[in-house]
């Protein structure tokens, strides 16, 4: 009997902020691997899911959303976008079903590239079937995708029929990384992407675009995780809206990032959480650098 024969090889989730990306690779995954909120621009780096099965590997890049940049921060994240594109053999461009018109930005990202691209029109299950194929009929000819396929992110629709079509697109080839790896985010940033993410739900108008977490320490005994984090805000008055009334809201952040740090570690966690103030560190090389590793 013959054998099958395997595929493998990158894949990069590209589109704006907020079009489900990082839903569509938890769920894909199995496994919470990117932070989610309603905040745009909740994804900084790219982050890495490693999908192993009997028909190959695939790799996925969840890539911060599609912006122009106005800080440093946001120059590195655009940076991240294009070694996305650059490194894939397949781009899943992903739109909203209420998206009215076409991205041309977006759009010019893909030109010269010689990639598979794969439009992904997520969050169907707002409406009805004759809407979405209204949306397909409205975009099939802005560009010259390989695919296009409607898909709920959050409820899972049409997420096995993307596996597939992927695994027909790839390469063939072996596994690219060992089974057991998922992703590829070390303890210390991934941690801090926990904290970040309660930060982000639990905060509006500047303050998520003005905050960022360091983790400064993580050490583990056979009883407890010790975990020491940093939240850097800009301004005074920043920090006094995150620390809130008597200090509850910083408690607050606190105590559902544990939840989830003890989820991931399997284990009781001790959380050690202050607030600094650090004025302009969206444009600081140093402090980007620290917080990415």
């Amino acid at each position: 009997m013959a054998t099958r024969k395997k595929h493998s090889g990158y894949v990069a989730l590209i589109g704006r902020t907020n079009v489900g990306k990082s839903t569509f690779l938890n769920y894909i995954m199995e496994a919470k691997v990117s932070i989610v909120s309603n905040k745009p621009q909740t994804t900084r780096k790219q982050i890495l899911g490693i999908k192993s099965g009997k028909k190959g590997q695939i790799i996925f890049f969840d890539s911060p959303g599609i912006h122009r940049p106005y800080f440093k921060l946001n120059e590195k994240m655009m940076s991240e976008v294009h070694t996305s594109l650059m490194d894939a053999d397949i781009i899943l461009y992903f739109i909203e079903i209420d998206q009215v018109r076409e991205d041309d930005f977006a759009l010019s990202l893909f030109e010269g590239l010689g990639k598979k691209v794969f439009l992904i029109i997520n969050k169907i299950d707002k409406y009805n079937k004759a809407r979405a194929l209204e949306k397909i009929n409205r975009f099939k000819d802005v560009y010259s995708w390989d695919e296009i396929v409607p898909i709920s992110a959050l409820k899972g629709s049409n997420m096995d029929l993307i596996e597939d079509l992927l695994y027909k697109y790839l390469p063939e080839g072996d596994h690219l990384y060992p089974d057991e790896e998922y992703t590829l985010q070390t303890e210390k940033f991934y941690t801090a992407e926990l904290v970040r993410e309660k930060v982000l739900h639990s905060t509006r108008a500047e303050l998520p675009f003005t905050t960022t977490v360091k983790v400064e320490e993580i050490r583990k005994d056979k009883k407890i995780v010790y975990v020491r984090a940093e939240i850097y805000v800009e301004t005074r008055s920043q920090k006094k809206i995150l620390v809130g009334k008597k200090g509850h809201l910083v408690k607050s952040i606190g105590e559902l990032a544990r939840k989830d740090m003890e989820d991931y570690f399997d284990q009781k966690v001790y959380l050690d959480l202050f607030i600094k103030v650090v004025p302009d560190w969206r444009n600081s090389p140093h402090i980007l650098h620290e917080i990415d590793t």
